[in-house]
């Protein structure tokens, strides 16, 4: 732009010199004309800016940690109009560290539209959340930068690298225990307990019924095994919650590589309050690893362990497993 604004200095000394020395109409023209070209490229340039939208756009919605992961700015003028220079300053936070950065792009954007890529920040785990906070234009001229309008926010998720490895030794077996059955069903186990409005008639056991003369019903009862818990300290360095992320994740992988339902709990950091989730396939691991990657970790926090006692666990802390 420098160099642009170089040459029509000397454009206009020209034509100032040149109305100085030639005082007839000619020299008058050219000086105007020198004087509203600025004004000229502008207002050529303007319906092309005003069609054109720039927009953030993730090339893959989720990677693991290390990956080279990109962000996509897009742009097209609605009208068909050839664009020139354009430029975008995207950034981008990790939603779990904090940490925020800031990328600069310039390119050529021809009329039937472009697109240019920048590097999405994938040394850490988190949901990177990124956006467009500035967007630009040069006119015909290339002497002015005109902002362009801007979409919305872009999302991708780092996650983390399973460590996956030999599981420690599980807590010891708790004793099976029963409940009721949801929705009852046949069943050789049961508890009588009195009848309910809307209990199915197939429930009712009709001699203890007779015995007490009052309506008596079948209660379905099925056996109920703990499963083992993962729990961990959502908080420290970001290197230290790559490292925990990633014992967590391989761990909940191993455990269902074994058919064995589990779940994860955590204290929020800030609140103490316990997040709990319970993992019975893969579906529920990615719910439950976006809830942690969604999260702000600040450097110290409340632990898990300083609550309610969790029952059967596997504790992580600092990448390590207890």
């Amino acid at each position: 732009m420098k160099r642009r604004w170089f040459l029509y200095a000397l454009a206009f000394i020209g034509a100032l010199v040149f109305r100085v020395a030639y005082t007839g109409w000619l020299g008058g023209f050219i000086l105007a004309g020198t004087v509203c070209l600025p004004l000229l490229g502008v207002l050529t340039a303007l319906p092309g800016l005003l069609s054109c939208k720039l927009a953030l756009i993730p090339t893959a919605e989720r990677g693991q940690r290390g990956e080279s992961l990109l962000w996509r700015v897009e742009g097209k003028s609605a009208l068909g109009l050839p664009m020139g220079w354009v430029g975008a300053t995207v950034e981008t936070v990790n939603e779990l560290t904090g940490e925020t950065r800031r990328e600069n792009k310039r390119w050529f954007l021809p009329g039937k539209g472009g697109a240019a890529e920048l590097a999405a920040p994938s040394d850490h785990c988190g949901l990177l959340t990124g956006k467009i906070v500035r967007a630009w234009a040069t006119d015909s001229l290339g002497l002015f930068r005109l902002p362009l309008r801007r979409g919305g926010e872009a999302r991708c998720w780092v996650e983390p690298i399973p460590r996956v490895g030999d599981l420690p030794p599980l807590p010891e077996e708790e004793a099976p225990g029963v409940r009721p059955r949801p929705g009852g069903g046949p069943g050789e186990d049961y508890d009588p307990r009195e009848y309910r409005l809307g209990d199915p008639l197939n429930a009712i056991h009709w001699k203890l019924s007779a015995k007490r003369d009052a309506l008596v019903t079948r209660e379905t009862l099925e056996t109920v095994r703990p499963n083992p818990l993962l729990t961990f300290d959502c908080f420290g360095t970001p290197g230290e919650l790559d490292a925990l992320l990633d014992l967590l994740s391989g761990m909940s992988l191993a455990l269902l590589g074994q058919g064995r339902p589990h779940a994860v709990a955590w204290a929020e950091p800030v609140t103490g309050e316990l997040r709990r989730f319970e993992i019975a396939g893969e579906e529920d691991r990615q719910r439950c690893l976006e809830a942690i990657l969604s999260q702000r970790a600040p450097g110290v926090g409340k632990s898990v362990l300083d609550g309610e006692r969790l029952g059967r666990s596997l504790h992580l802390q600092g990448g390590g497993a207890g």
